[in-house]
């Protein structure tokens, strides 16, 4: 099971506050883009509004993904279709 934050993808906070792909790739996210993506690799998942522990402030969505590959390739994955 994997558990991916929308704060993953956010070009408005930094890497240090949990962005985990470049800026530039950053800038062309959005949750339709990213749910797309997901069906295309077709992983069942599912779609939470939670809080991200680094900004508890700030709403979010948890995308829980179950699949058989690694958050880091699915996130180089995810990040070269954007």
């Amino acid at each position: 099971m994997i558990t991916l934050y929308s704060q993953y993808f956010n070009k408005d906070i930094s890497r240090r506050l949990g962005r985990r792909i470049s800026k530039s790739k950053a800038e062309k996210y959005s949750n339709d883009k990213l749910l797309s993506i997901l069906k295309e690799l077709s992983f069942n998942y599912e779609v939470r509004d939670c809080r991200y522990p680094r900004l508890p402030y700030a709403e979010s969505k948890m995308f829980v993904i179950d699949g058989n590959v690694k958050k880091s390739t699915l996130l180089k994955i995810i990040e070269k279709r954007l």
